[in-house]
C-alpha cells in the first residue's frame, strides 16, 4: 500500500482492490438497467440479488475483520513480547487490507469514503512499519505503543458505529435497500477522522505520489462528447490482448466527469469491468479477472510489456518509475516524462501477467486530472549541489529531477534523493529553487518493490 506524505487516499498494496465499485451496480441504477438494456423482471431480480450477495458478503467481511483489528490492538496495550507483537502487527496489517477492500463495495457513487479507506490503509502501512522495525532488531518505543493506543480508541468508535446500524440492516431489510443508511455512517465517522488528531509516518508502498488527486478538474479530457454505443472498436483496441466475445453497457458514472461503464466478455468467457470517459472516449480505466499463476517472465520483461501497451494506446513519454509483484501480478507506476523531469502527478498505472505478458488492468484517474501542458522553470540548485547536502548519512543512490504534488495543491518542481541507511530506503525531495527539503518519504517492504532508476 502507498500514501504520500500529504496522507491522499492510497488503495491496498498493489491496488488489488483496483476499482472494485466498477464490479458492484448499484442498486439505483439496477432499476436503470432494466429501461437501458430492457432486462425482464426476472432478470432484473437477479441482478438485484447479485448485489446485494456482495453487499451481504462484503458487510459480514468487514466486520469480522474490523473485530480482528480491534481485539489485536487492545491486547497491544498490554503485551510487549517482541514475538507476540509481531504476530498482532502482521494480522492487523491483514485485515486491514481486507476492510479496505470490502468498504470499498459497500460504498456507492455520491459517497465519499475516502476518509474511511485512508485511515485503515494508514492502520495497515502503520502495523507493518512497525512489525518491520521489529523484525530489523529495534525496539518499539513509548511513541509507538501512543499511536497505537490511539488507533484501537478510533477503531472501537468505528466499530460501535458499524454495528448500531446492524439491526436496521438485518430486521427485515436486505443490506443493499439500507446502504445509503450505513453510508451515512460512514461519511460521519469520515469526517470525524479528519481532525488531525493522529500524526502517521509517511511511507510508501507502490511509489511516491500514486494518487495525487488534488485537482478534480480533469485537465486532459479533449475532444467532442461520444455516444456510449459507439465504442465498440475503442473498446477492443484497448483489449488487443484479447479477444472480445461481448461488449454490455452498464451505465453512467461520475468521478467528477462523466464516463460510460462497460462489462465485456472475453472468447474465454473470463470478463473485463472497463470505464470510458464520455468525453473524447478517452480510456479512464479497466480490469481483468486473473487467476495466478507461476510468473514466467521477469520484472524488467514485464515493465517493458507496460511501456509497449502504454505505446499502443497512443500515450508518448510514458516510463515506468516504480514497480512490485504481487501473486504473479506486477503493477507498474508510469508518469509522463519529459526533459528528464518525472511528472509523478501525471501516473497511469498498468496491471502485467507475469505468467504469459497480457496486460490486466489500467488505471489512469491521476494523468486524466493532472496531465497538462506546464512551463517549467529551470532548478537554481544543481545536481551537484544537492549530492553535497548533508542527508544525515543517507546513501544516496540516485539524483533526478521532479515534479510533484504539494499539500496546498500546487506543483513544485524538486530534485528526488533516492537512498538507503540501516538498510531503509528513503525519499528525499528538495526544492530545486531555494534548496529545502519539501517531503521525505519512506519505502517499506521493499523487498517486494523494486524503484526502476
Amino acid at each position: 500500500m502507498l500514501r504520500d506524505a500529504s496522507g491522499r487516499l492510497v488503495l491496498t498494496r498493489g491496488w488489488k482492490i483496483f476499482h472494485i465499485c466498477m464490479a458492484v451496480v448499484l442498486v439505483t441504477a439496477i432499476v436503470l438497467l432494466s429501461v437501458f438494456l430492457g432486462l425482464s423482471k426476472s432478470e432484473e431480480n437477479k441482478w438485484m440479488t447479485r448485489s446485494e450477495n456482495n453487499y451481504e458478503s462484503a458487510y459480514y467481511t468487514l466486520t469480522d475483520s474490523l473485530l480482528n483489528i480491534e481485539n489485536n490492538l487492545s491486547k497491544l496495550r498490554i503485551t510487549r513480547s517482541d514475538l507476540l507483537v509481531n504476530e498482532m502487527l502482521i494480522d492487523i496489517a491483514m485485515n486491514s487490507q481486507t476492510a479496505v477492500s470490502n468498504l470499498t463495495i459497500l460504498s456507492y457513487s455520491g459517497y465519499d469514503m475516502a476518509s474511511v479507506v485512508k485511515y485503515y490503509n494508514q492502520v495497515g502501512d502503520y502495523s507493518k512499519y512497525l512489525a518491520h522495525k521489529i523484525t530489523s532488531g529495534l525496539e518499539l518505543n513509548d511513541d509507538d505503543y501512543k499511536t497505537l493506543g490511539q488507533l484501537y480508541d478510533i477503531t472501537y468508535k468505528i466499530g460501535k458505529k458499524l454495528n448500531s446500524v446492524k439491526d436496521s440492516l438485518m430486521s427485515g431489510n436486505k443490506i443493499a435497500t439500507g446502504m445509503k443508511e450505513l453510508n451515512d455512517y460512514f461519511v460521519d465517522i469520515a469526517t470525524s477522522l479528519q481532525d488531525g488528531s493522529i500524526v502517521y509516518p509517511s511511507l510508501i508502498y507502490d511509489g511516491a505520489f500514486s494518487d495525487s488527486l488534488e485537482d478534480r478538474e480533469a485537465k486532459a479530457l479533449t475532444g467532442e462528447d461520444v455516444k456510449s454505443d459507439s465504442q465498440n472498436e475503442n473498446i477492443k483496441k484497448i483489449l488487443c490482448d484479447y479477444n472480445v466475445k461481448s461488449i454490455t453497457y452498464m451505465g453512467e458514472s461520475d468521478n467528477g466527469f462523466v464516463s460510460y461503464m462497460y462489462k465485456v466478455v472475453l472468447d474465454d468467457n473470463s470478463q473485463v469491468s472497463l470505464q470510458l470517459a464520455k468525453k473524447g472516449g478517452t480510456l479512464v480505466m479497466w480490469d481483468k479477472e486473473f487467476h495466478s499463476q507461476e510468473p514466467k517472465l521477469s520484472m524488467e520483461e514485464g515493465v517493458e510489456l507496460a511501456e509497449q501497451y502504454m505505446k499502443k494506446l497512443g500515450y508518448t513519454d510514458m516510463k515506468g518509475v516504480y514497480a512490485c509483484v504481487t501473486n504473479s501480478v506486477l503493477y507498474v507506476n508510469m508518469c509522463f516524462v519529459k526533459d528528464d523531469i518525472i511528472y509523478y502527478p501525471d501516473m497511469v498505472k498498468i496491471k502485467v501477467s507475469l505468467d504469459d505478458g497480457k496486460i490486466l488492468g489500467f488505471e489512469g484517474l491521476n494523468y486524466i486530472y493532472n496531465h497538462t501542458q506546464r512551463q517549467i522553470e529551470s532548478p537554481e540548485m544543481t545536481e551537484g549541489q544537492i549530492r553535497n547536502m548533508d542527508f544525515g548519512g543517507l546513501e544516496i543512490k540516485s539524483v533526478r529531477l521532479a515534479l510533484i504534488p504539494m499539500d496546498n495543491g500546487k506543483e513544485t518542481l524538486t530534485y528526488e534523493v533516492y537512498g538507503t541507511i540501516e538498510g531503509f530506503a528513503f525519499y528525499v525531495f528538495i526544492d530545486a529553487k531555494s534548496g529545502n527539503a519539501v517531503k521525505v518519504m519512506q519505502i517499506i517492504d521493499s523487498d517486494e518493490g523494486e524503484l526502476l532508476m
